[in-house]
């Protein structure tokens, strides 16, 4: 059994979590729905970067992830038919649409997610319920139907609750859409300011290397940057020789896509296994350059040539 200690502040950062959306737990319209169908909403939203180093996008953009019920069983610990149940359960409460892809391929899961529109905003509130993005209109207005039906309506201990509210309904409206706006253009902003971060980091990197490494945080980028430098510099000292990154950028990106598994597979970061990274380019320079040389010397061996 693993050994538990306190969490410190400084080990608090480096903690690995699976991300439940606040909205599964504060929301009316998700009040039903079922805790464990929760938990694999969080855990198939964190298979995002799975999808995205795999280039698991569609012709719109949008990020499709390839999960077996099988790999599903084996993390959630449950036997398949109760996989199935509870995807049927994100699937009623339009969190996910499973797409199939034909005989012995898994399907397409597309993970979605509710929309704040404007027009929705006051029957979200008079209705406690608000609808996913691809929810279609006669889906709305079903659900907007069967709430005005909802006997949970009708208990006199929420009547009387929400009574003595002192916060008017619209103004909570009002609110929430300005909070939502307000973080929505914070996170545009910080979005723009990191892309810019990124640009500037991978400015100086060939083509094949800039292009992979814009999918890795910017700490990350820097760390790696680094690494490529000081790698391709030491061997250029030891052997007396001059590689450019542009000469053997197809090369690095493999030694870069290899990185990148074992960092999944050991669960580490980028910091801690920049060593790693170090010898692997040096690795690969090495025999890149054994290769070149051989290559060099062929024809003053080559017995056709006397």
């Amino acid at each position: 059994m693993s050994k538990f200690k306190k969490i410190s502040a400084s080990e608090f950062e480096t903690l690995r979590f699976y991300q439940l959306p606040k909205f599964l737990f504060e929301d009316e319209y998700f009040s039903k729905m079922p805790t464990d169908a929760k938990v694999m909403y969080a855990l198939l939203k964190d298979r995002f970067e799975l999808s995205r180093l795999n280039n698991w996008v569609d012709s719109e953009n949008n990020i499709y992830l390839l999960y077996t019920n099988k790999q599903l069983c084996s993390i959630l610990n449950y036997a398949e038919p109760k996989i199935i149940k509870l995807k049927k359960e994100l699937e009623k409460y339009n969190l996910i649409i499973n797409e199939r892809q034909g005989l012995n391929k898994p399907n397409k899961i597309y993970l979605l997610e509710p929309t704040y529109d404007k027009e929705l905003i006051n029957s979200k509130f008079q209705n406690k319920e608000f609808i996913s993005s691809r929810t279609n209109k006669s889906s709305v207005q079903e659900l907007i139907n069967s709430k005005s039906n909802d006997t949970d309506f009708n208990n006199t201990d929420y009547i009387k609750t929400e009574s003595n509210d002192t916060n008017d309904l619209y103004d909570i409206a009002n609110n929430n859409f300005i909070n939502h706006h307000s973080n929505h253009t914070n996170h545009q902003q910080t979005e723009f300011n990191n892309d810019a971060l990124k640009f500037q980091a991978l400015e100086e990197l060939p083509t094949q290397i800039k292009t992979y490494l814009s999918n890795f945080e910017i700490k990350d980028i820097r760390i790696i940057k680094s690494v490529l430098l000081k790698g391709k510099k030491s061997f250029n000292n030891a052997h007396n020789t001059y590689y450019r990154l542009e000469d053997v950028e197809f090369e690095l990106v493999s030694v870069l896509k290899r990185f990148k598994a074992m960092l999944i597979q050991k669960n580490e970061t980028v910091e801690a296994m920049q060593g790693y990274l170090m010898q692997s380019i040096k690795a690969e320079l090495e025999e890149i350059h054994a290769l070149t040389m051989r290559r060099q010397n062929i024809p003053q061996y080559n017995i056709f040539n006397k």
